[in-house]
């Protein structure tokens, strides 16, 4: 049996709210106990004085791309970059290709995640080839363990067929994970509808487009009876319209992302394509907002939405690049960075939006530093000023809109089922 203790770190455990200075013993893959513990021969003793020790980070939306997208991102370099990111756990989306729709596709993704770094699950297909005109096979999902059901990339604009999906989600205690977007509003908008859209002369997607879906999602939630997870949020308006629809239903759930909590709109005049994302960057107002529905509970976890391409699909204007950008790596500083540093929350409640919080959401047994439960741990140096570069990214998609830019919480180390891992 191996043994591994961790010696005099800050353990923050956000479901107990446990925060002190003191030990973690590890047998194989448990954690076995916590508490000032005396080193014993034949421990591998690791000495975190001075770091932050928290559970392994949950990321509920990635892309893993692989199959036929090897290019832009695979299984073992996606995972690796999380596992580097501090992220011990992973969600990836439906929109690879081919599409995780049926089940000859979802057993040949499976069988290669077997060698995945960290700890990966999968998101069904709402619809045949992610189309939007026929229901894929979500009868058979729950059978290789897939919790939540989305076209992530895209939404139904069918209300009637959106409607027979939550009601399969309800037979089969799935989520319904929504991208929020009605498809028919502003169809070819690039960025955000606005000042800045005005400026550059380009078509921009209003917050209508955004809202006025998670309306619907709500409406069909609660007539279905379905849990409903709103993913990526990034106006006031779907803040708001989630904040009203927790206080009559447990069924609502949302999430946000790191970089609609730092970035606004503007950042497309700085970086241009770099900063072109699905939903898209919003104003000052609209980032507030969410960062406001964070702090209140209104939104109840962080996702990275990470979002690798190659250089070539990026390196174009506004109107040729790609939707979206890498995330896994820097999500966890610039969380931390926004959210407790620069917003002022309590550490323990930021830790919990990436750990404890989404382990509840999906029903998972880890997010948590307690006894009994698998050793999923991140280890963070909270002080340490360090800036965003492309050389720290393992993810074949290198462009972020953090380039640059000074972010603290960094993981120095992570554990995945007990196993060491210096970053």
């Amino acid at each position: 049996m191996s043994k591994i203790l961790l010696k005099n770190g800050r353990i923050i455990d956000p479901e107990t709210k446990r925060d002190e200075v003191t030990d973690i013993l590890i047998e194989d893959d448990k954690i076995s106990a916590i508490g000032k513990i005396e080193p014993e021969m034949g421990m591998n003793v690791i000495d975190v004085t001075g770091k932050l020790v928290i559970p392994g980070v949950i990321d509920l939306h990635v892309h893993l791309r692989d199959m036929d997208q090897a290019d832009k991102e695979t299984i073992e370099t996606g995972t690796r970059a999380a596992r580097n990111g501090g992220i011990t756990t992973v969600f990836c989306m439906p929109n690879t290709s081919p599409k995780l729709d049926c089940m000859e596709n979802i057993d040949r993704y499976l069988k290669l995640i077997q060698d995945a770094r960290i700890n990966v699950q999968i998101v069904g297909a709402i619809t045949k080839k992610l189309m939007g005109e026929e229901l894929a096979d979500i009868i058979r999902y729950p059978r290789f363990g897939i919790k939540f059901i989305t076209d992530d990339g895209f939404d139904i604009d069918d209300e009637g067929l959106l409607e027979k999906a939550y009601e399969k989600a309800k037979q089969f205690d799935l989520i319904v994970m929504t991208h929020p977007e009605i498809m028919s509003i502003a169809p070819n908008g690039l960025i955000n509808k606005g000042k800045v859209s005005e400026q550059l002369n380009v078509e921009g997607q209003p917050n209508e487009k955004e809202w006025k879906a998670v309306e619907r999602g709500i409406r069909l939630a609660l007539k279905t009876g379905a849990r409903a997870h709103f993913t990526h949020l990034s106006t006031k308006e779907s803040v708001d319209l989630i904040r009203k629809a927790k206080m009559e239903s447990a069924l609502i759930t949302a999430d946000a992302t790191p970089h609609h909590i730092t970035f606004t709109e503007d950042e497309v005049l700085v970086q241009g394509s770099q900063a072109k994302v699905n939903p898209p960057l919003r104003t000052e107002e609209d980032r507030l907002a969410v960062i406001g529905g964070l702090k209140d509970g209104t939104l109840d976890c962080i996702v990275t939405d990470h979002a690798p391409h190659t250089a070539i699909d990026k390196n174009h204007d506004l109107a040729s690049s790609a939707f979206g950008f890498s995330g896994l790596e820097i999500s966890v500083p610039a969380t931390i960075t926004e959210l407790h540093f620069k917003q002022g929350m309590e550490l323990v409640d930021v830790i919990g939006l990436m750990t404890i919080k989404p382990a509840k959401l999906a029903n998972l047994p880890v997010g948590r530093l307690q006894t009994g439960f698998q050793a999923d741990i991140t280890v963070l140096d909270i002080e340490t000023d360090e800036k965003v570069s492309t050389s720290l990214f393992v993810s074949k998609g290198k462009n972020s809109p953090f380039n640059g830019k000074v972010l603290k919480g960094w993981p120095v180390m992570t554990l995945v089922k007990g196993m060491v891992f210096e970053n």
